[in-house]
């Protein structure tokens, strides 16, 4: 059975979309709309990317291996190609404090050395089916 995940909407996103809504009409009031419509599509591209970002645990059965293996598939929206982690080679788990402790992050290192950050909105769930996962 699959299991998804949301991106949690922090302050600071909440944060980073309001100063450049408000740079981009200020940009629109000094009459320069080229440098206007250019922050308004990197606004764009913000929401998109925050309210589309979902994790989600699924077994699949890969070209590359014989047996269905457990995969946490990380989709950042429209505009970014998906994250295939096998559940398997995740090594370590941590859970660290953003930049001025606003908010924070899991991090977890899986296979050669790669890392990844997370954001969910439940973190215990998630953290939860994460070794009920890896456990089986």
């Amino acid at each position: 059975m699959d299991r998804l995940f949301h991106q949690r909407f922090t302050i600071a996103a909440k944060s980073g979309i309001t100063v450049f809504v408000l740079l981009a009409f200020w940009f629109f009031w000094q009459k320069q709309a080229l440098v206007g419509l250019f922050l308004m599509i990197i606004v764009v591209g913000m929401i998109e990317r925050v309210l589309h970002t979902t994790y989600t645990f699924k077994r699949v059965k890969p070209i590359d291996r014989d047996e269905e293996t457990e995969f946490l598939i990380v989709d950042k929206g429209r505009f970014s190609r998906n994250v295939n982690i096998p559940v398997p080679e995740i090594k370590k788990v941590c859970i660290l404090p953003t930049a001025f402790r606003l908010s924070h992050f899991i991090l977890i290192e899986y296979g050669e050395g790669n890392m990844a950050s997370f954001k969910p909105e439940d973190d215990q769930a998630f953290l939860a089916e994460l070794q009920k996962r890896k456990k089986k």
